[in-house]
Order: C-alpha cells, then structure tokens, then sequence
C-alpha cells in the first residue's frame, strides 16, 4: 500500500549507498584513508533508509493482504484503471478520478472481505508464523479467540505479519478467550506483546509456575516480580524456568479484568473448560489434576502432553486443535471422547513423529488436517515424513503453513466448510516431509 511513498522517499537514497559503498570499498584497497572517509556518508544513508521504511510501516493500512479473489481483482482493476488513464488524452483531472475511483473500491473490497468474517460463520484461521504456532478463531458471534501465538526465533518479521493480520479483523481491540496450551518457546513468544496489544477478557493457561531464578540480573528482576504476585493458584509441583515463560506468565497475572482458567480438568470426566453458545460448543479435554500430580515435566515429551485437545463444533462440522500433543496424552483423550467423526485437525507438535499415531487417527476420521511448520527456525525436521505417511494412508488431505502460508477454515450457517490458503501449492508436495532429526 505505501509502495510508491517508499520509492520515492528511500529508493533514490538505496542506489546512491550502493554506489558509494561499492566506491568506498574500490577506493580502500587503493588508498584506505579515503575509502574510510564513505564509511559515515553509507552509515548516514543506511539509517536514513531504515528510518524511512520504518515509518511507512507505522501507518494504518499499511499492508493489504491479498488471500481473497476480490482482493486480487482489486489489484487488477487499479492498474487497469491507470492504464486507461495514462493512454487516454483528456484532462488531468482523470488522474484524481482514477485515485478517488481506487479509493472507494478498496474500501469496499475491504468491507466485503471484512464481511467474510462477520456473524453467522466461522472462521479459523492457522497463521503462518514460521517454525511456531498461532491460531486464530472467530466465532459465529463474532467472539474471538487465539490458541498460541509464537515463532521459535521470536522473529520480528513473523510477529509483525502475525499482529497485522490479527488486527485487521479484532477491530474491538479485544480478545474474548486467550489459551497458552504449554509452556514451550514456540508457543509462548508472542503472548506477552498480545496481552499488552489487546483486551483479554479470558485466559487459559497451564497449571505450571514460572521460576525464572536468579543466575542472572535479568532473571531475578523477572523473579522479583513473580514473587510479588499472589501465585497460589498453581498448584504443580513442577516450574519452567524460561524467561520467555516468565514474561508471558508476568503479563498473564497482571492483565486488567481478566479471567484466568487452569488448564486442569479435576476428572476424567469433568472439563473445565467449555466454550458454547446457541450455535457452537468448544469443550477442551486438559490433562485432570491425578495426571499433574503423577507426571512430571522432565521431557520435552513430557512438557508437550500437557497441551490440552479441544473439539469445536459448530453446525454438524468439528475442527479439532492439538497443540503439541503427542503418544502420551492422544490415547487418555480417546479414551474419554471415544470414537467421533471430526472434520479438520490442526496437526499435533508441527507433525512431528510422536504426535497423530494411528490409533489417534483411527478415532476421529478426519478429512482435512493442517500443519504448522516452517524450514526458517526447523531444526527438529518437521514435519516428520512417518506422520505424512500416517495422514496420506487415512485418506487426509494435508494444509501446511509453510506451502500454503495463512490457512483459513470457514463454515457457514448451512454447515458447508471451505478451506482457502494464501498461496497455491500442489497437494502431493504437502505430503513430503523429513526422515530424521531430533523430534523435540
């Protein structure tokens, strides 16, 4: 959107530091004094540049994201438009008419996208945020909810497109439920800078207490504001000691009017965490307070199982979402769900090979599952080519965030469910994915 303000105000200044650098340099194998003497003329244009994109970026509707048809056409007309203008020979005025023209249909081309996620459908959509994980829901009432929110680098890039795309459609500035399945870096990353963002009315996160301690100056300034919080609630013996988790788990305590929700369920057959209204019921299935108090956190495994598994159904459709649930806790939720027909699953663990076993699979006869994975940050080879395997042979077709970018997920009021992708990819290539590495 703000292409042509940063040609004009940067792309000048970006030829001439390539040609002054590239100068300095030639100058410096010949006589060095001089060719140090560019050094602060290419510093100068460096930061000039730098400052210049960062303040286009700054600005509202900076980025248009065109994962709709209307989107595209939109795109397609303005340059038509102008086209039209530049080989018409009347006034100059034209050129307003086209502006204002371009104007109007991007402002109704994004009413008309916005209107894709209004009331009366949902909508979930698996953001693309590299190696990580990030979903976010809107309910057919038009609530919203946001199930993990990290990239594994904590990569500016990915939190930047992540909070773009989540601002365009929370335009309340609120978030009515908020889940941090578990405590990995993966998952954790963005929720700290998502709680400050946005209102949360309801959070729901795990029964583990963050002790950061104090090795460091940074760690006990963390630790010194743990300890200044009523921290009663958690009631696990066992701690993280990340200050990823650490700062999460300070701006989850001190969010205003906000609800916090353990993830516990004190049975196995009580949940604790149920989201419904007429149309839809969101249940999650958590780890029950005999399985916190008889396993500890001593594996990455072990630290994945807590993930809470939850089912949403809305109009005879049901989507299931996993976290990074794997062998250890598939089967305890089987056994309390029993054998159901589910519709779409968002992968557990990014696809790794101890997450969607066969049993897992045989239960739930899914038709659509979606991984969230990228190579940037993937040094645990996900998703595993064995997981592939086990979803081609059950007849699913596969989503991936790294091939397809932004998934979106729609059902409407009738009960048909759509699945749009960002990009195009070919289907087989989904199935193809890493034989070894470290599955953590």
């Amino acid at each position: 959107m703000v292409s042509l303000l940063s040609n004009l105000l940067c792309l000048w200044m970006v030829s001439l530091v390539f040609g002054a650098g590239l100068l300095g340099l030639l100058l410096s194998m010949t006589v060095p004094a001089v060719g140090a003497a560019f050094v602060p003329l290419v510093s100068l244009g460096v930061r000039y540049v730098l400052f210049g994109s960062g303040l286009l970026e700054s600005l509202p509707l900076h980025a248009l994201y065109f994962n709709t048809a209307l989107s595209v056409l939109w795109l397609v007309y303005v340059y038509a438009l102008f086209a039209v203008c530049a080989i018409a020979r009347r006034e100059r005025s034209r050129w307003w008419i086209a502006g204002a023209l371009a104007v109007t249909m991007l402002l109704a081309t994004a009413r008309f996208n916005a209107l894709q996620f209004e009331r009366g459908s949902l909508h979930v959509t698996a953001l693309d945020v590299g190696q990580g994980d990030c979903i976010y829901i809107q309910l057919p009432d038009g609530k919203d909810m946001v199930i993990d929110c990290a990239n594994y680098n904590d990569d500016k890039k990915y939190e930047k497109k992540t909070f773009d795309y989540l601002d365009t459609y929370i335009t309340d500035d609120t978030v009515e439920y908020l889940m941090l399945t578990h405590c990995d870096s993966d998952h954790v990353y963005f929720m700290d800078e998502l709680l400050g963002r946005y209102q949360v009315e309801k959070l729901f996160m795990p029964n583990v207490l963050a002790a950061p301690g104090t090795t460091s100056k940074d760690k006990k300034a963390l630790q010194d504001q743990i300890d200044a919080l009523d921290t009663s609630r958690f009631t696990d013996k066992d701690t993280i000691g990340t200050v990823t988790y650490a700062e999460f788990f300070i701006a989850a305590l001190t969010e205003p009017n906000c609800e916090i929700v353990l993830n516990v369920d004190s049975n196995v057959n009580t949940n604790s965490i149920i989201i419904e209204e007429t149309t839809y019921r969101l249940v999650f299935y958590c780890p029950t307070q005999e399985y916190y108090d008889d396993s500890n956190l001593n594996s990455a495994e072990r630290k994945n199982a807590i993930s809470p598994i939850g089912i949403l159904e809305y109009n005879g459709r049901r989507i299931m979402f996993t976290g990074d649930s794997n062998e250890l806790n598939e089967p305890l939720v089987v056994e309390r769900t029993g054998k159901i027909d589910c519709d779409v699953l968002k992968v557990g663990h990014h696809g790794s090979a101890t997450s969607t076993r066969n049993p897992f699979l045989d239960a739930y006869t899914f038709e659509y599952a979606i991984i969230s994975c990228n190579t940037y940050g993937n040094k645990f080879n996900h998703p595993r080519q064995s997981t592939l395997d086990r979803l081609k042979a059950h007849d699913i077709a596969v989503y991936r965030t790294d091939n397809n970018g932004n998934i979106v997920v729609s059902v409407d009021k009738d009960g048909n469910i759509k699945i749009t992708t960002q990009k195009e990819w070919n289907k087989e290539e989904n199935y193809k994915g890493y034989s070894t590495g470290s599955d953590d």
